[in-house]
């Protein structure tokens, strides 16, 4: 990239140099960010595909041949991303009759889909079984009596998972979905009845359970701990209401670093050791002898291999900060603000694509939105930028174009180029508001 040398060099000097080390990152020294920019125009985002398949096949060469990874697509569902695991991941994990909708545009097939989530409608629930999704994973009471309605209707049975909320996650895991009260799932305590009572559910055929306990996790411990407490969960329910499921939802929940002092899981050593206890299952735990294990994974798969980049429009110097007011912002990279789960603003970590070896110095990164919201980086030491300059947000990847308010305020959505074996693509353009409302 012309003047790049490491870029590891280029990260704010707030974030830890470990970051960029082992497995699971982007090499921006492998693509040409500033021709992009000249190409597409900022801000756009940018998704580097090989690296991320190479991710997906270090984890897979580890694991059994009865271990399914499936992507979620609710962390990025654009079109080419979504193709490009096509014969490469087992599945996808929908959460929408629209994501089971766009999956389906790029190739999928229903057959290898779990539709999870709380709160599906009638409506929804109508798509997935006339669709023939593989596995609905019930979350209540009512869904499942809804489900029964809709199959029942249909004349078709609906194959459904039980989604347990246990009563533990390990405290390793930074966003718990076990353990508290929750809208996801039904309590594990409650699951007994449930499960007696889709035994007997017309329209539905009981075949798996699902246990989701939470996410970013980055200790394989805290992972392997997990996975260990899902099995033995859904093994003495399996002994006491006498099931042999067809598939076991382990879940997800890798993490990927955003922070300072956060380090990558080494994909290579959590491979073999997740692979190395689900060997072991169905020995241990003779009523899964038969079950094929799913894993559900978003942003491992894809969040470190995106990167959000915008060009610097403006430069100014008050009241003792330096504010660098960057084309893009808020309404393209929502979670890079801190108000996307973080309790305390703690900055993404911000690459300045131009100069390498400027002077660094504290700035303020904001967007060009008329909100204070629009706060990008807050007091990052960076190579000091300068109006024209690029600047990147890495670990963009995942959560961040779909999780965004691109109508906020009526700019223009950001393009979004994919690299694919090796080549360049735009795969979702610019697009004015118009064109959205």
């Amino acid at each position: 990239m012309g003047e790049s040398g490491d870029s590891r060099g280029r990260l704010g000097l707030d974030a830890k140099p470990g970051w960029a080390q082992g497995c699971g990152v982007m090499n921006l020294d492998t693509i040409d960010i500033k021709a992009v920019a000249r190409d597409f125009g900022t801000p756009f985002y940018l998704y580097d595909l090989d690296s991320a398949l190479a991710h997906l096949h270090a984890l897979q060469a580890g694991l059994p041949d009865y271990v399914d990874v499936y992507f979620a697509m609710k962390a990025n569902s654009n079109p080419d991303v979504l193709r490009a695991w096509l014969g490469h991941v087992a599945g996808l994990d929908v959460s929408s009759a629209g994501e089971i909708e766009m999956a389906v545009a790029a190739g999928h097939s229903p057959s290898a889909m779990s539709f999870a989530g709380p709160g599906k409608t009638e409506q929804e629930l109508r798509v997935a079984i006339e669709r023939q999704v593989r596995l609905l994973s019930i979350e209540s009471p009512t869904e499942l009596r809804r489900a029964s309605k809709v199959a029942t209707e249909l004349g078709k049975t609906a194959t459904i998972a039980i989604r347990i909320n246990p009563q533990f996650t390990p405290k390793e895991f930074t966003m718990k979905m076990g353990g508290t009260p929750s809208q996801f799932g039904t309590a594990e305590e409650d699951a007994p009845a449930l499960l007696e009572e889709a035994k007997t559910t017309k329209g539905v055929r009981l075949d798996g359970i699902h246990i989701f306990s939470g996410t970013q996790c980055l200790e394989i411990k805290g992972i392997i701990d997990n996975i260990r407490q899902t099995l033995a969960i859904a093994s003495r329910l399996s002994e006491e209401h006498d099931l042999r499921p067809s598939f076991v939802n382990l879940g997800g929940g890798f993490g990927v670093p955003y922070f300072a002092g956060q380090e990558a899981i080494d994909v290579h050593a959590l491979a073999r050791e997740v692979g190395e206890l689900l060997r072991q299952a169905p020995t241990e735990h003779p009523r899964l002898r038969d079950t094929r294990f799913i894993l559900e994974l978003g942003r491992f798969l894809i969040g470190t291999f995106g990167i959000y980049v915008a060009r610097v429009v403006d430069v100014k110097q008050t009241r003792g900060k330096r504010f660098v007011v960057l084309d893009g912002g808020m309404h393209h990279c929502f979670p890079a603000t801190g108000f996307f789960g973080q309790l305390v603003k703690k900055n993404y970590p911000v690459v300045n694509l131009s100069r390498a070896d400027g002077e660094p110095m504290a700035q303020e990164l904001v967007g060009p939105l008329c909100t204070p919201m629009d706060s990008m980086a807050r007091n990052i030491t960076l190579p000091r930028l300068e109006i024209d300059d690029l600047v990147g947000i890495l670990s963009a990847g995942a959560y961040c174009y779909a999780a965004s308010p691109l109508l906020f305020l009526g700019h223009e959505t950001p393009p979004e180029i994919v690299v694919y074996e090796g080549a360049y693509k735009l795969s979702r353009a610019r697009k004015a508001p118009t064109q959205l409302v």
